[in-house]
């Protein structure tokens, strides 16, 4: 990792000799009309409908060396309440030997979603905060990476390894001064299956990330990925870290999905309840009827274990999606069902998702 970094410092001094780039501003507008409810006697839920815009895009600019390498830079603009802020940046090098470069709040490595078709969005990502644990990523913090070349190795095999050389995440600035590497900050605290969700702790001194995909036929593409931290106090049962691994495959007008992931919870005393680990399981497919129209299906399962003999309640949520796209404008609809949603005992919602959205 000393040998990578030292690398990267030293294609980063280098654009003093850049030729001038050029700058883009890409995203989208999109629109959403949400509907939320619930019949449960035991967990009623009467929610107003809700309107919403998206309020990001990403300002990019990108040039060439004039030894031939290429570099990007990209920042993410939320246009909120109080005025613009960038809370995630990139800047990177590529070269014939691959791709370096620095991430804030960016370059995700996991792939548990990476199964997914749904044509708006995965269930558990539509409207409704059903609180659904995911696996641990490295665009959680400020990291560096490294990604092979596209045509390095047979099969497709692409990889790539991120390195977070402190495990909390900084402000997007130059003058970032890293975070006070007092015990509080390298603490996982672990998670006392109480109500309202599972929460992941990280802490530690530093934080590795690895991912691996590949497309060894026609329409197939696998792939895995694997976090782990390093000085973590806190988890003297079990140190938090997480993987997962998915396949897609495309046939014809239809594409399948599925993803598998662990996300292992630290563990400091195993005679108090806490959740040990989270495993999901998520299918998928997607039908292009014709150019215009596309109608997917997605089922998500999130299973807790506990680390007492308790009740843990697996979370499931499903949706049937569909999306109309006309020149640069996209029509949608999501329908959802969320069961035993934050992890409680029959707390089922149902909601449905209109959107409009124009790219540019």
């Amino acid at each position: 990792m000393k040998k990578v970094i030292a690398m990267l410092s030293a294609c980063l001094f280098s654009f003093g000799v850049a030729n001038a780039g050029e700058l883009s501003i890409t995203g989208s507008a999109k629109a959403s009309y949400a509907i939320a409810s619930s019949d449960n006697a035991s967990s009623p839920l009467h929610r107003d409908k809700a309107l919403g815009i998206s309020n990001e895009f990403t300002l990019g600019a990108s040039g060439e060396l004039d030894n031939g390498y290429t570099w990007s830079y990209a920042i993410d603009i939320d246009a909120v309440e109080s005025g613009a802020t960038n809370d995630d940046a990139k800047l990177s090098l590529t070269t014939p030997q691959g791709t370096i470069g620095i991430f804030l709040g960016e370059g995700a490595l996991g792939v548990d979603n990476a199964g997914s078709q749904s044509v708006i969005a995965r269930p558990s990502d539509t409207s409704y905060a059903e609180l659904m644990t995911d696996t641990f990523d490295i665009d959680g913090f400020d990291n560096i990476q490294y990604h092979t070349p596209a045509d390095l190795l047979p099969f497709g095999i692409t990889a790539k390894i991120g390195y977070a050389p402190g495990a909390e995440a900084n402000v997007a600035d130059f003058k970032a001064a890293g975070s006070d590497h007092a015990a509080s900050n390298r603490q996982a605290t672990p998670d006392t299956a109480s109500a309202g969700g599972i929460t992941l702790a990280g802490g530690g001194d530093a934080v590795t990330h690895y991912q691996v995909k590949a497309a060894p036929i026609d329409g197939l593409s696998v792939g895995f990925d694997y976090l782990e931290f390093s000085g973590v106090l806190g988890s003297s049962e079990q140190a938090p870290e997480s993987g997962a691994y998915f396949a897609t495959y495309t046939f014809g007008p239809a594409t399948i999905g599925y993803s598998k992931s662990y996300a292992a919870l630290p563990m400091a005393n195993i005679t108090t309840e806490v959740v040990e680990q989270v495993e999901n399981t998520k299918m998928s497919v997607a039908i292009n009827v014709n150019d215009n129209l596309s109608v997917s299906y997605e089922q998500e399962e999130s299973t807790p274990t506990l680390s007492k003999a308790s009740a843990a309640y697996e979370l499931e949520s499903t949706g049937i999606q569909a999306a109309y796209t006309m020149g640069g404008m996209t029509l949608g609809i999501a329908m959802n069902d969320h069961k035993n949603t934050e992890y409680t005992q029959n707390k089922d919602i149902k909601d449905t998702v209109f959107t409009v959205q124009m790219a540019f």
